[in-house]
Protein backbone atom coordinates (compact mmCIF):
# COMPACT_ATOMS: atom_id res chain seq x y z
CA UNK A 1 0.00 0.00 0.00
CA UNK A 2 1.34 3.18 -0.88
CA UNK A 3 1.15 6.51 1.43
CA UNK A 4 -1.11 8.86 1.16
CA UNK A 5 0.31 11.76 -0.92
CA UNK A 6 0.18 15.81 0.52
CA UNK A 7 -3.02 16.85 1.14
CA UNK A 8 -3.41 20.69 1.35
CA UNK A 9 -6.29 22.35 3.35
CA UNK A 10 -8.63 23.94 0.80
CA UNK A 11 -9.69 28.43 1.67
CA UNK A 12 -13.41 26.67 2.39
CA UNK A 13 -12.18 24.45 4.79
CA UNK A 14 -9.53 26.81 6.47
CA UNK A 15 -12.21 28.93 7.12
CA UNK A 16 -14.06 26.50 8.56
CA UNK A 17 -11.45 25.42 11.16
CA UNK A 18 -10.59 29.02 12.10
CA UNK A 19 -14.67 29.18 12.66
CA UNK A 20 -14.08 26.29 15.16
CA UNK A 21 -10.40 27.68 16.68
CA UNK A 22 -12.30 30.63 17.75
CA UNK A 23 -13.77 28.38 20.72
CA UNK A 24 -10.09 29.45 22.36
CA UNK A 25 -10.12 32.61 21.18
CA UNK A 26 -7.78 31.83 18.29
CA UNK A 27 -8.10 34.54 15.25
CA UNK A 28 -5.76 33.86 13.02
CA UNK A 29 -3.22 31.37 11.55
CA UNK A 30 -1.65 33.48 9.30
CA UNK A 31 1.89 32.57 7.96
CA UNK A 32 0.56 28.76 8.38
CA UNK A 33 -0.23 26.35 5.61
CA UNK A 34 -2.74 23.84 6.75
CA UNK A 35 -2.38 20.11 5.22
CA UNK A 36 -3.77 17.29 6.54
CA UNK A 37 -2.16 13.79 7.55
CA UNK A 38 -3.98 10.67 8.27
CA UNK A 39 -7.39 11.07 9.04
CA UNK A 40 -9.03 14.62 10.78
CA UNK A 41 -5.33 15.31 11.70
CA UNK A 42 -4.10 19.16 10.41
CA UNK A 43 -0.89 20.04 10.39
CA UNK A 44 0.63 23.77 9.97
CA UNK A 45 3.72 24.61 7.88
CA UNK A 46 5.35 27.72 8.24
CA UNK A 47 8.61 26.90 6.61
CA UNK A 48 10.25 28.64 3.48
CA UNK A 49 8.70 26.70 1.15
CA UNK A 50 5.64 28.15 -1.06
CA UNK A 51 2.24 25.47 -1.81
CA UNK A 52 3.63 25.35 -5.11
CA UNK A 53 7.19 24.27 -4.40
CA UNK A 54 5.87 21.51 -1.64
CA UNK A 55 3.56 20.20 -4.62
CA UNK A 56 5.84 19.61 -6.88
CA UNK A 57 8.46 18.30 -4.46
CA UNK A 58 5.49 15.86 -3.73
CA UNK A 59 5.24 14.32 -7.42
CA UNK A 60 8.60 13.56 -7.37
CA UNK A 61 8.74 12.26 -4.03
CA UNK A 62 5.80 11.41 -1.91
CA UNK A 63 5.33 13.66 1.42
CA UNK A 64 3.66 12.22 4.57
CA UNK A 65 3.99 14.59 7.09
CA UNK A 66 5.42 17.97 7.41
CA UNK A 67 5.08 21.24 9.98
CA UNK A 68 3.43 20.62 13.44
CA UNK A 69 0.51 18.49 14.24
CA UNK A 70 -1.59 21.50 15.29
CA UNK A 71 -5.17 19.70 15.85
CA UNK A 72 -7.32 16.92 15.74
CA UNK A 73 -10.49 17.63 13.99
CA UNK A 74 -13.90 15.67 14.83
CA UNK A 75 -17.33 16.90 12.95
CA UNK A 76 -18.47 19.37 15.81
CA UNK A 77 -15.76 20.36 17.30
CA UNK A 78 -11.78 20.69 17.52
CA UNK A 79 -8.63 19.43 19.89
CA UNK A 80 -5.69 21.49 19.27
CA UNK A 81 -2.44 18.36 20.37
CA UNK A 82 0.35 19.35 22.56
CA UNK A 83 2.75 21.13 20.86
CA UNK A 84 -0.03 23.63 19.12
CA UNK A 85 -1.08 24.69 22.91
CA UNK A 86 2.42 25.97 23.17
CA UNK A 87 2.84 27.29 19.78
CA UNK A 88 -0.33 29.39 19.83
CA UNK A 89 -0.55 29.94 23.40
CA UNK A 90 0.03 34.07 23.14
CA UNK A 91 -3.40 33.64 20.87
CA UNK A 92 -5.42 31.29 23.06
CA UNK A 93 -7.55 33.50 25.36
CA UNK A 94 -10.99 30.99 26.08
CA UNK A 95 -11.73 27.92 27.54
CA UNK A 96 -8.83 27.75 29.53
CA UNK A 97 -8.92 25.71 32.67
CA UNK A 98 -6.67 26.38 35.94
CA UNK A 99 -5.81 23.13 37.77
CA UNK A 100 -4.07 23.63 41.25
CA UNK A 101 -0.45 21.40 41.97
CA UNK A 102 -2.04 18.49 42.82
CA UNK A 103 -4.25 18.82 39.60
CA UNK A 104 -1.89 19.25 37.34
CA UNK A 105 0.73 16.54 38.79
CA UNK A 106 -2.27 13.93 37.75
CA UNK A 107 -2.31 14.97 34.91
CA UNK A 108 1.07 15.30 34.06
CA UNK A 109 1.46 11.27 34.27
CA UNK A 110 -1.26 10.91 32.33
CA UNK A 111 -3.97 10.34 34.37
CA UNK A 112 -7.79 12.08 34.05
CA UNK A 113 -8.33 14.47 36.43
CA UNK A 114 -11.23 14.61 38.79
CA UNK A 115 -12.55 18.63 40.01
CA UNK A 116 -13.59 19.13 43.19
CA UNK A 117 -17.54 19.78 43.67
CA UNK A 118 -16.64 23.92 44.19
CA UNK A 119 -14.46 24.08 40.96
CA UNK A 120 -18.20 21.71 39.11
CA UNK A 121 -20.21 24.99 40.45
CA UNK A 122 -18.16 27.71 39.39
CA UNK A 123 -18.05 25.71 36.10
CA UNK A 124 -21.77 25.35 35.59
CA UNK A 125 -22.27 29.10 36.71
CA UNK A 126 -20.49 30.39 33.34
CA UNK A 127 -22.66 27.59 31.68
CA UNK A 128 -19.54 25.58 31.03
CA UNK A 129 -19.96 22.30 31.82
CA UNK A 130 -18.63 20.45 28.94
CA UNK A 131 -15.77 20.15 26.13
CA UNK A 132 -12.24 20.77 25.14
CA UNK A 133 -10.24 22.90 27.50
CA UNK A 134 -6.52 23.93 27.03
CA UNK A 135 -5.27 22.94 30.70
CA UNK A 136 -2.97 25.74 32.54
CA UNK A 137 -0.86 25.21 35.69
CA UNK A 138 0.17 28.78 37.39
CA UNK A 139 1.81 30.57 33.88
CA UNK A 140 2.43 27.18 32.04
CA UNK A 141 0.05 25.75 29.58
CA UNK A 142 0.11 21.87 30.34
CA UNK A 143 -2.08 20.26 27.44
CA UNK A 144 -5.62 19.73 26.34
CA UNK A 145 -8.39 18.07 28.13
CA UNK A 146 -12.06 17.11 27.79
CA UNK A 147 -13.90 17.97 30.41
CA UNK A 148 -16.97 15.98 31.40
CA UNK A 149 -20.47 16.36 32.45
CA UNK A 150 -19.45 14.56 35.50
CA UNK A 151 -16.46 17.30 36.01
CA UNK A 152 -13.71 14.91 35.32
CA UNK A 153 -10.96 16.04 32.63
CA UNK A 154 -10.37 13.09 30.52
CA UNK A 155 -6.40 13.31 29.46
CA UNK A 156 -5.02 13.63 26.15
CA UNK A 157 -1.23 13.93 27.62
CA UNK A 158 0.52 11.92 24.79
CA UNK A 159 2.47 8.77 26.38
CA UNK A 160 6.01 10.01 25.56
CA UNK A 161 5.59 13.04 27.74
CA UNK A 162 4.03 12.06 30.54
CA UNK A 163 5.97 12.23 34.16
CA UNK A 164 6.84 9.08 35.09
Amino acid sequence: MFPKRLAFITRERKSEIMEMLAYYGIKSLSGYLLTESGTEKIRAYSGSLSAEQLHEINQEVSIELIGLYLLHYYPTNIRLSFDAVNALKKEITQNILELDDKQAEEFLKGRDVALNEEEKKALEIKGDTCGFKILKHKNDFIGTGKLTQEGRIVNYMPKERRLR
